[in-house]
């Protein structure tokens, strides 16, 4: 994992796959890479055959590299039809349209997530292709967090991994004050304000950065990118699903009970390395890469870590949750060589020859089943936190859209900086509105404040 500063991350992972010549005359050798379905080809009726010897080029980061060079060893005669590129992702929009113009430059298969894929399927960029003949209905029933993936009816990418949100909480010190993992958000917040009375300094959370946004209001169902369609997006922060977080995240912070910091700034990993963290709302990767790596490194403590499922809203029919992180893989809808495109991103998020020891939550329900072995005996848990990471990732939200305007750099600049000079959430809501709606239009949406 990459942290791009105290309140992003990248990490992500990789490998590949390639195909047999689809011409009536060439015949499928015994290396020649299959896919998850059982007849070993996903591909649909609809699906444009192209030229199964062109090259394809894949736009990767250093840490996902390798895989493609795992594939190549593992299907050498299709290895030479593989151009890698080490790119930053985040200019992929911006070389997109650069591309358009000059009528070449682009890229078969990208690593992204899927609200830079929303960012490149507009008119504009009219980047993506449509996955739907080449991934069978049996193959999409078993992802996760697809719905992400989807935009108007189309299969725009193959979910690589999940940042599901969870509820971290320090088992040790849950027991010895003798407190209940809270179940609802207003179980959370009466115990956050005990704790703030009974054991002052801990903290039950950090809103100091901008995925925030993601753990507390996602977790609310609240509409700030609430996809209508292609062209009109639903953004409402007076909803009373987004002003309950706001009383919630305002009445913690006034207790102390949640940190103004981020998670990865210096002064709450202090709070990680002097055991004053009981509970920290976010994502399934935390487990590994922050607590292991940062907020435990100094002292580990075996069976210091539980996680629970994201707490609901008492008043709702179900939990929501949406995620920090997690990424895709899309293709480019001219690909001279489809075939082997579809084929390479289908393995990259299918088999477990990649997936069961990738580092993250693979967004393929088998291939996390395989990943499981991966942590369910590290001593760092209290007890095996699969099955609540599974559960948890069947909560992701299909409304907490993917879409062409930055909500958490929004959220960052108005929120986030209100909170350090001492403004209340709820105060902060209505210019939170008035960022989001200028944002969302300059990208052709047309805002709605509720549902037509």
């Amino acid at each position: 994992m990459t942290l791009l500063s105290s309140t992003r991350w990248r990490f992500h992972f990789l490998a590949l796959i390639s195909l047999c010549a689809v011409l009536v005359l060439a015949a499928c050798g015994d290396n020649t890479p299959t896919t998850a379905s059982s007849g070993g080809s996903a591909t649909t009726a609809g699906a444009a055959a192209g030229d199964p010897n062109a090259t394809i080029t894949v736009w990767v980061d250093d840490t996902r590299k390798p895989a493609i060079t795992q594939f190549q060893q593992k299907f050498p005669d299709q290895a030479s039809k593989i151009k890698i590129e080490v790119v930053d992702r985040a200019a992929f929009p911006g070389k997109v349209l650069l591309f358009n113009n000059t009528g070449k430059g682009w890229p078969d298969v990208v690593f992204a997530e899927p609200n830079i894929v929303a960012q490149v399927a507009d008119q504009a960029h009219n980047y993506p292709m449509d996955l739907t003949p080449y991934v069978s209905a049996d193959i999409k029933s078993k992802f996760a967090g697809l719905d992400d993936c989807v935009f108007d009816g189309k299969l725009l990418c193959l979910r690589n991994d999940l940042a599901q949100n969870v509820l971290w909480y320090n088992k040790k010190l849950m027991d010895q004050f003798g407190y209940t993992v809270p179940k609802t958000w207003e179980d959370y917040l009466a115990l956050g304000l005990k704790v703030a009375q009974e054991h002052p300094g801990y903290v039950i959370g950090a809103v100091g950065d901008n995925q925030a946004v993601n753990m507390y209001f996602g977790g609310s169902n609240c509409p700030l990118q609430r996809s209508l369609g292609n062209s009109q997006v639903l953004i409402n922060t007076a909803d009373p699903n987004c002003t309950r977080v706001a009383d919630m995240l305002d009445k913690l912070i006034a207790a102390k009970a949640v940190s103004n910091f981020g998670p990865f700034d210096p002064d709450f990993a202090k709070l990680g390395t002097d055991n004053k963290i009981l509970m920290l709302p976010a994502a399934s990767w935390y487990g590994q890469y922050v607590f292991k790596a940062t907020y435990y490194k100094a002292n580990p403590t075996d069976g210091q870590l539980g996680v629970a499922e994201p707490p609901k809203w008492a008043a709702d029919s179900k939990t929501y949750t949406a995620a920090q992180g997690g990424s895709a893989w899309t293709v480019f809808r001219n690909t001279k060589n489809p075939k082997l495109a579809t084929d390479l991103v289908l393995w990259l998020t299918t088999s477990n020859d990649y997936q069961a020891t990738a580092p993250t939550y693979p967004a393929y329900i088998p291939a996390a089943d395989a990943w499981h072995a991966t942590i369910q005996n590290d001593k760092l848990y209290a007890f095996d936190p699969y099955p609540v990471l599974k559960t948890s990732a069947s909560y992701l939200y299909p409304e907490w859209s993917q879409v062409r305007y930055d909500v958490a750099t929004s959220y960052a600049k108005i929120v986030n900086a209100g909170l350090k000079d001492g403004k209340t959430v709820a105060s902060l809501m209505d210019p939170f509105q008035k960022d989001l709606v200028p944002l969302a239009q300059a990208q052709g949406y047309e805002v709605v404040t509720k549902t037509p």
